[in-house]
């Protein structure tokens, strides 16, 4: 299942990363409109190119999205360019392992480093953390139930075998978070 448009991920993200951020960043936005007054340090969120991902074979369109969050600060505040680093790494720590709740791949962090980009912000500080994640866009094709009954389970060895069913899961699942923890393994 894949998303329906590009909003849904704008608007996760944004959400995500208010929350994520809190008080550390006073305004997170998608495209801000930056002729108004802004509330800072902000975080601005966008999607600044896309190119194809691996085909789900489910009729869906897969893209790898490339996302970037401009970590925003007041040059004159105290500790200015300290500040905006931290920023931009806070930014970096909340998109770790993350899919906004979305049935989306996770986060790649890319890079972050200064930015100086976009011409209506050169009056402030900007550092730029760039991520990708890959996603299916539209709607599925194969519509029809599987009705085979059959599913494929994975196991690694040695937690296979008789009387280790709970050590097994779906293919195209990660393994459980405690693979590899067991205490039954000989």
């Amino acid at each position: 299942m894949g998303l329906d448009n590009l909003g849904q991920l704008h608007e996760a993200i944004v959400v995500g990363l208010r929350t994520k951020l809190g008080p550390a960043a006073k305004t997170v936005e998608a495209y801000p409109d930056i002729g108004r007054r802004i509330d800072i340090p902000a975080v601005f969120v966008e999607l600044s190119e896309f190119e194809a991902g691996t085909d789900p074979g489910t009729g869906e369109t897969a893209l790898v999205v490339h996302i970037q969050a401009r970590a925003v600060v007041d040059p004159n505040q105290r500790q200015a360019y300290l500040l905006v680093r931290e920023l931009a790494a806070r930014i970096a720590v909340a998109i770790q392992h993350e899919n906004w709740g979305l049935p989306i791949g996770l986060a790649t962090l890319l890079q972050a480093g200064e930015d100086a980009m976009k011409p209506e912000l050169d009056s402030y500080l900007v550092w730029l953390v760039e991520w990708t994640h890959e996603i299916h866009l539209g709607k599925t094709t194969w519509p029809y139930p599987d009705e085979t009954g059959l599913s494929l389970l994975l196991g690694i060895y040695p937690e296979t075998g008789a009387g280790r069913a709970d050590r097994y899961w779906p293919a195209g699942e990660a393994p459980p978070p405690d693979w590899g923890e067991s205490h039954h393994v000989q």
